[in-house]
């Protein structure tokens, strides 16, 4: 089976809860659960504890939620100069 690549929005619904209601349970707007799950952002370390409480997981499962793969970087500097262009 694929992992998600929203793992953080699967768990929410695991546990039954809509953005809008996890937000209210929280104190925080919904299009901050919104990032969340998409990764553009992260909780603050003082909103983890709660989430993770919310969503039933430990601190560490958290983590590995809140993990997103990012686009892949070039591990090495591209080589300067042009290729395939003549005069």
């Amino acid at each position: 089976m694929a992992r998600s690549p929203r793992p953080l929005a699967n768990r929410r619904v695991v546990v039954g809860f809509t953005q809008e209601a996890l937000a209210e349970a929280l104190g925080v707007d919904r299009t901050t659960i919104g990032r969340w799950e998409r990764g553009e952002q992260q909780p603050q370390p003082w909103q983890r504890p709660d989430l993770a409480l919310k969503l039933g997981v430990t601190l560490e499962e958290l983590d590995g939620l809140l993990r997103h793969p990012g686009p892949e970087l070039p591990t090495a500097p591209a080589e300067s100069g042009t290729v395939g262009l003549s005069s």
